[in-house]
């Protein structure tokens, strides 16, 4: 019998952002599978958390009873957190499940919003002395080198996994204008059923669009991307292979407002012992909130934004050109990645139309 409580570890995650709109999945690994008729969500932030729960407690667990896949997964992940994550906008606390550490944690995180409160719910306090907390805050704001436009008119119609039709609110550009867009907007890949582009923003970062052929991971398809970086193409300005937008391209890319909050905690069930004679510690908390928007001027992972403009009204360079398509009307990735990351910091899978924006 053990002379003391079993310990409790509650790890509570929150990325936040303005507009909360609906409850979407998520997963906690990148190598997971989801349902690609959903919209789903990953951020290496929930890595962050467990890995500072396993430092905290001495390392990697030497047992987990009854052994848990992903558990498994998020025990090996190799990374460099330092590297990936955007700097100065991401911290992790840990603690004592106690009211004063979640006042300390929150009371930094308001600083670091720049905002009266903390995101960081009382309902991870634990009455158990010995329950240990993680909490963990990503906040980032990334604006495009160059605004996209706004389409006022037409509306994209975007087609799901099921094969339902939506119409949705677009922004992006075509036509001589898209020429304009050549040093901001990069073409990473494209073939008759998959594409990559990347659209460049301030503080060494871009976000990704990524149309893939067939259902894919993030890890796959993350790694597939950090590729085309390095590899990606490489052809003549004006040509089907030209890495930059030109002249008669056209870009269309949906509005995308999403909210997801999950507890991971079900799927955390076991014990974890991390030294021999010491009775293992058990997951009592795993909440993730993320909360995601993208206009024509940028991504933001918690800021509101305003919108505006109209997408096909700047001069651009003469033809000959081949005119190339880059309609985003189908399941796809977007990934925000700071540049010479191994992975990116956020991503999200948009098998539905459920956070885009409906014509007005």
């Amino acid at each position: 019998m053990f002379t003391r409580a079993l310990p409790l570890l509650p790890v509570l995650l929150a990325v936040n952002a303005a507009a909360i709109a609906q409850d979407l999945p998520a997963v906690a690994h990148p190598e997971e599978k989801f349902p690609a008729d959903k919209t789903i969500v990953w951020t290496p932030l929930f890595q962050a958390a467990w890995d500072r729960m396993n430092a905290d407690l001495g390392g990697r667990p030497i047992k987990v009873e009854p052994p848990n896949p992903l558990m498994n997964l998020l025990d090996s992940f190799e990374w460099n957190a330092e590297s990936i994550m955007p700097k100065d906008r991401w911290k992790v606390w840990s603690g004592q499940a106690n009211k004063e550490f979640l006042d300390q944690a929150n009371n930094e995180a308001a600083a670091m919003l720049g905002e009266a409160q903390g995101p960081f719910s009382p309902g991870a306090v634990s009455e158990n002395p010995q329950a240990r907390l993680v909490l963990a805050l990503l906040d980032r704001k990334l604006t495009f080198t160059k605004a996209l436009h706004r389409s006022a008119s037409a509306p994209l119609v975007f087609k799901d996994r099921s094969g339902k039709e939506t119409k949705v609110q677009f922004f992006g550009t075509r036509g001589d204008g898209s020429a304009a867009f050549s040093d901001s907007v990069h073409v990473l890949y494209k073939d008759e059923a998959s594409q990559a582009v990347r659209l460049l923003a301030d503080g060494g970062e871009s976000v990704v669009l990524y149309m893939p052929r067939n259902d894919e991971s993030f890890a796959f398809a993350s790694g597939k991307v950090k590729v085309w970086f390095e590899d990606g193409f490489r052809g003549e300005y004006g040509s089907a292979n030209d890495r930059s937008l030109h002249g008669k391209d056209d870009l269309r890319i949906p509005y995308l407002t999403l909210s997801n909050q999950v507890d991971f905690q079900p799927l955390l069930d076991g014990g974890r012992t991390y030294k021999e004679g010491e009775p293992p510690w058990v997951i009592t908390r795993a909440f993730q909130q993320v909360d995601f928007e993208m206009t024509e001027k940028g991504a933001k992972v918690r800021a509101k934004v305003e919108l505006g403009g109209e997408p096909f009204g700047d001069p651009g360079a003469p033809p000959p050109m081949v005119p190339r398509s880059f309609i985003f009307d189908k399941p796809f990735f977007v990934f925000l990645w700071c540049d010479g990351a191994q992975w990116p910091y956020f991503g999200a899978w948009l098998g539905d139309a459920s956070s885009m924006l409906p014509p007005k």
